[in-house]
């Protein structure tokens, strides 16, 4: 149970950061782009945060190193199969969520912001394993597959937005 813990504050605090989102937004358009942000942000802490493992590949011996409970994986590329794609596809959505929320941002700080985000997902599993041992890798396979994923979303939508029957998503 107390492996779910930083879980269930996590999602405590996401509860009181869309309500707060939800009252201070302006049109419809803008309070359905906050909240699919930060829903998904949530979605993400879910695959990240909780004590569950997700097996989606063939089971390759990898070389880790085990460092206290956390096992890391600072080898990049050993397993590059359909588990390793996945984890790509996982960030798509939220580099089109910031692309859509943040159409202005220049393209240097979404690359930044991929890298930030697959650095603070396995920084934060590395340190959960630490406190409460939610049984997780740290690999930088995943800070890499979570850069390219946002990277890739915030394209998608950048393409989608010029596309005639989805020009509302320039709203």
């Amino acid at each position: 149970m107390l492996a779910w813990l930083p879980f269930i504050l996590i999602s405590l605090l996401f509860i009181v950061v869309l309500i707060v989102y939800a009252q201070s937004a302006r049109t419809n358009i803008q309070r359905v782009k906050q909240l699919g942000l930060i829903a998904f942000l949530w979605v993400l802490t879910a695959f990240c945060y909780t004590p569950t493992s997700y097996n989606f590949g063939t089971q390759l011996v990898i070389q880790y190193i085990q460092w206290g409970p956390v096992k890391l994986n600072v080898i990049p590329f050993q397993q590059m199969d359909i588990e390793f794609w996945l984890n790509v596809l996982l960030t798509v959505p939220l580099g089109g969520l910031l692309a859509w929320n943040f159409p202005d941002l220049p393209w240097r700080r979404f690359i930044w912001l991929g890298l930030l985000t697959g650095l603070t997902l396995e920084a934060g599993q590395f340190i959960l394993d630490w406190l409460v041992n939610i049984k997780r890798w740290v690999d930088i396979d995943d800070v890499i597959t979570n850069w390219a994923g946002v990277i890739l979303g915030a394209v998608c939508y950048k393409v989608a937005r010029h596309v005639p029957g989805l020009r509302w998503l320039q709203k």
